[in-house]
């Protein structure tokens, strides 16, 4: 019924409305798709003639089996339509300009192709794609490489076009020119003289009432040399057209936009114990105030601002809860379909990219876990996991696990954990403890004992881990005397023999195994603390060595033995770093996510799992605030504070 009704209906439309097309048919009441899945238009057969007919618009004509269906194009074919629209655009424009090309004059008549084409003459600057044109760009850069033509012309294009020298100027300049973007601004300044127009003035206010650094306003006008001759020229129009009434502004009052803009001067240019940097910088964007008014805001804002702490943002968008439902609704319906998530296809229906749609997905229906397991371990799925991560958040940026999560479709905990043993990191709980002592009265090789425990754990790390229990109870204490032998030997061969030999030479006096035990561990304390070493440490790039001890390129011990410094320094200086990365204020935020955290898991909490999963606090931190907060935690039979 619906088939005849779609025929009689569409008969009736194409008779009163329809002209016929070209050609014959003979299976009246046919209906056939002129492209499908692209193309509103399809064709009727009635009474011997075939008729066209197009679908509204937004409608798309589908075949299906012998009929054809009309539905509203998806967003995803409207976009993939708009941007072959564009290329198709771009290609015309480019191939036109192409004929267009003057090489008399170096240069595309660009006037012919807007009035071929029946474009504005911007529009088709903007449309024009170097990379499919075949006219090679001109290098001009001293001003006697420009014809006369060539001056007049950039000229009257610059004037005629725009009002404002901002923005995209100077690329379309050298589009219409047919040369590079900074040979135009370097000839228009040299050309013409500088000067503050209305249009510049009103536009670089507005910039300024909005908060903008004079160095950004540069970035907008880039034809002043610099932004203190910006800034210069700007605040001598100023003078001129206003001048403030004596006594009605206090001296030294700042108002809310001025405050702002110098809490931002403070966190790039001031350093401790030495804020003339950003005394320096702010009388560049305050040339009315005192250099004495300056430091004394400085001084008042550095005291309640933490300048030196740098906070990790734990997303990297922060999306409207209309974005974050529609992400959560569209990954539920392609998880009830059967199929995997198409990312891709989740960030065109809500217009965000699809690492921000994973950092903002909270969907776990139908997620699977990961644990490690020597026997069924898949090494392809590691390595997926650590190709996403190392694409999307470099050293040292921290991953987001939520991300992560989504991507492998992998409980976060799960994600966490195995990217830590990925790492190298094994955490030795009683468990694991157990199991490595049960393993070694087995008999088994440490190499066995590793890969047991851990997809990349060295066999090396294990063995020392071990005799370190054992030795525990063999610790005996040293006299003074000896302490004393053994900060002599340290002393007087530190920087003359490696290391590893002083150590040797620290324990040869002692006889007693468990005496020789205490003397190295003593021999190493000595040495973290002697002036050689700490220079030694002081002495390299640290940040680049903490990147690599982060991002696994290499390990503290490695350093440690290139340098011939005790690995301790190292633990510390990577310890110190991830100390200084993490805010010592907690959010809100942050508190509600830690008292979800230990609802949904059972003491005791792993908070180096929670500190990777949180991305902004140490597992020190998080270990130290939930001992603060553990009365706003829901327990049986009790309420929440």
């Amino acid at each position: 019924n619906t088939n005849e009704n779609t025929n009689e209906n569409t008969n009736e439309n194409t008779n009163e409305n329809s002209p016929p097309g070209s050609g014959s048919c003979t299976n009246n009441g046919k209906l056939s798709c002129v492209s499908s899945g692209s193309s509103p238009a399809y064709t009727a057969c009635a009474n011997g003639a075939l008729f066209s007919v197009n679908c509204g618009a937004g409608t798309v004509c589908y075949t299906l089996n012998d009929s054809i269906r009309l539905r509203a194009q998806s967003t995803a074919d409207r976009l993939a339509a708009a941007a072959e629209t564009a290329r198709s655009w771009r290609a015309r424009v480019t191939e036109c300009a192409d004929r267009a090309y003057d090489a008399e004059r170096g240069r595309i008549d660009w006037e012919a192709v807007a009035a071929e084409l029946r474009l504005p003459l911007i529009g088709c600057l903007h449309m024009f794609d170097a990379s499919l044109s075949a006219v090679a760009v001109r290098q001009l850069p001293d001003l006697s490489d420009w014809s006369v033509d060539d001056e007049r012309a950039m000229a009257e294009f610059v004037s005629d076009n725009f009002e404002t020298l901002a923005g995209d100027v100077w690329r379309l300049a050298g589009v219409y020119m047919n040369a590079s973007e900074a040979d135009c601004l370097a000839a228009y300044r040299r050309l013409k003289p500088v000067k503050m127009t209305d249009g510049v003035y009103e536009a670089i206010q507005k910039f300024r009432e909005d908060g903008m650094l004079w160095k950004d306003v540069h970035k907008m006008f880039p034809i002043f040399a610099n932004a203190i001759s910006l800034s210069a020229s700007f605040n001598s129009i100023t003078a001129r057209l206003r001048s403030r009434p004596s006594g009605t502004t206090r001296a030294g009052t700042w108002t809310l936009v001025e405050t702002e803009l110098i809490r931002r001067i403070v966190k790039e240019y001031y350093k401790p114990y030495d804020p003339s940097p950003a005394i320096e910088a702010a009388g560049h964007e305050f040339p009315g105030k005192s250099r004495k008014e300056i430091a004394n805001k400085i001084g008042n804002i550095v005291r309640l601002l933490d300048v030196y702490v740098k906070v990790r943002q734990r997303n990297t968008i922060d999306p409207r809860q209309e974005q974050a439902d529609a992400i959560d609704e569209e990954v539920r319906r392609q998880h009830k379909l059967g199929m995997g998530i198409d990312w891709a296809l989740v960030g065109r229906t809500v217009g965000l990219g699809a690492i921000d749609c994973m950092e903002v997905c909270r969907v776990d229906e139908g997620k699977v876990g990961w644990t490690y397991d020597p026997d069924t371990f898949s090494q392809e799925r590691a390595d997926r996991m650590e190709a996403f991560i190392a694409q999307n958040y470099p050293p040292p940026r921290q991953p987001n696990f939520h991300a992560v999560s989504n991507y492998m479709w992998t409980s976060v905990d799960d994600c966490i954990h195995m990217a830590r043993l990925l790492q190298g990191k094994f955490e030795w709980t009683d468990e694991a403890k157990g199991r490595l002592f049960r393993m070694q009265e087995r008999g088994m090789s440490f190499e066995d004992i590793a890969q047991r425990l851990s997809p990349r754990l060295q066999p090396r790390t294990v063995a020392t881990y071990y005799r370190s229990l054992v030795s525990r109870n063999q610790h005996v204490p040293l006299t003074a005397e000896e302490k004393q032998r053994i900060r002599d030997i340290v002393n007087e061969n530190a920087g003359k023999i490696p290391l590893v030999e002083i150590v040797k030479r620290a324990k040869q006096p002692f006889e007693d195994k468990s005496r020789r035990h205490s003397a190295h561990l003593a021999a190493g304390v000595y040495s973290q603390s002697h002036p050689l070493y700490k220079a030694r440490v002081e002495s390299v790039d640290q940040d680049q060595i903490v990147k690599d001890i982060l991002s696994g390129a290499t390990t503290a011990a490695k350093v440690a033995r290139e340098l011939d410094v005790p690995s301790n320094l190292l633990f510390r200086l990577v310890e110190k770093h991830q100390r200084a990365a993490c805010a010592a204020v907690w959010t809100d935020n942050e508190i509600a996510q830690m008292v979800e955290f230990a609802r949904t898991h059972k003491p005791p909490y792993r908070w180096k799992t929670f500190s990777a999963l949180l991305g902004t606090k140490s597992p020190a931190q998080c270990r130290d605030k939930f001992d603060r907060i553990k009365s706003r935690v829901e327990r049986p039979g009790r309420p929440e504070h």
